[in-house]
């Protein structure tokens, strides 16, 4: 198991002065926080969402010149791009991107009380829009304007995108929720080794944090806590994105739990990841869950336990087809 830990020595936060961060869903919860924390250590932000009062409660507590609000449907493939366009004319680059935009499951799918004569009515699939083509939509237009510029001289660019634990943990009543979060982190794992290949300097990387207080969980909330289950807030989450942001490379934001891998201080990763290799792409590829304010890499323990849960004769057989698709460029070369 390995742990990303966002106060490590070397992630230097005090690196992001002066760096331009484009971000969605900003107004409130872990997006006004991330957006607190990026100012407090000299970014300049370019944030997007629908809330225009708690939007400008954001820019009031922070910098209006430094800190730029746009209202943003993520849901519009031009309002994603018009946050890009206001940065990059604003800055002319675009160091960091973070898709955090997000909403919880609402009423209609799955209720037990749908007469036949009411399946007439098609449910509501804003959640999918929201949480899966809008993040589709954003890392798309990301992908280009983190690279714009960035082939002769080389910089760390990062994209961020927000799961949830819903993402890889069943989550009971939460259908589209839950379907739109795995959607996130497929979406990380296609770009993991694709995007460093094909866009220089970007590494991408997925967040998914556990209970946060946040009008999200206010419905469970009660419930979590009288379970004893830590609810973490949204500047510990914040910390994390942060955190991953300026992990590029040459960073040892991981330590090993020794208890259960005594010693070992590497390991192969699907996302080409290594944290102790200057000459590697810094952290790439990962999935971090974010409990109490702690994060777990949890690809790296699938990759670690591949052989136990799909035995080891099917796993060298899997290990050997992935070697074969290479960073993915393959599939639209024949297009």
């Amino acid at each position: 198991m390995t742990r990303f830990d966002p106060l490590h020595e070397s992630l230097t936060f005090t690196s992001l002065k002066d760096t331009v961060v484009v971000l969605t869903g900003g107004a409130s919860g872990i997006g006004a926080a991330t957006v607190r924390l990026l100012h407090s250590h000299g970014a300049r932000v370019v944030f997007g969402d629908l809330d225009e009062t708690a939007a400008k409660s954001v820019v009031n507590s922070t910098s209006s010149t430094d800190v730029h609000f746009l209202k943003t449907d993520v849901r519009s493939y031009s309002e994603n791009l018009a946050l890009f366009k206001l940065a990059f004319e604003k800055y002319g680059r675009v160091n960091h991107a973070i898709a955090n935009a997000g909403l919880v499951e609402r009423p209609g799918w799955f209720d037990p009380r749908v007469t036949l004569d009411a399946l007439d009515k098609e449910p509501d699939l804003t959640v999918l829009d929201v949480n899966l083509k809008g993040v589709l939509y954003f890392a798309h237009i990301a992908c280009t304007y983190l690279a714009h510029g960035n082939e002769s001289e080389r910089k760390d660019k990062s994209l961020t995108l927000l799961s949830s634990i819903a993402g890889w943990k069943e989550s009971p009543g939460l259908f589209v929720y839950q379907a739109s979060k795995h959607g996130v982190l497929g979406l990380m794992r296609s770009l993991r080794l694709y995007a460093p290949e094909v866009y220089p300097g970007v590494r991408v990387n997925a967040i998914c944090p556990s209970f946060t207080d946040t009008r999200m969980i206010a419905g469970v909330k009660d419930g979590v806590v009288s379970a004893g289950l830590p609810v973490q807030t949204p500047d510990d989450v914040a910390r994390c994105i942060v955190g991953v942001s300026v992990a590029g490379p040459g960073s040892k934001a991981v330590w090993y739990d020794e208890k259960e891998a005594s010693g070992v201080h590497q390991r192969k990763t699907s996302g080409g990841a290594d944290w102790e290799d200057t000459k590697r792409r810094g952290l790439n590829g990962r999935a971090l869950h974010v409990l109490g304010g702690v994060c777990h890499d949890i690809d790296e323990g699938l990759d670690r336990t591949q052989e136990l849960w799909l035995g080891q004769e099917m796993s060298k057989i899997v290990e050997a087809g992935q070697k074969g698709l290479g960073d993915g460029t393959g599939w639209v070369k024949g297009q």
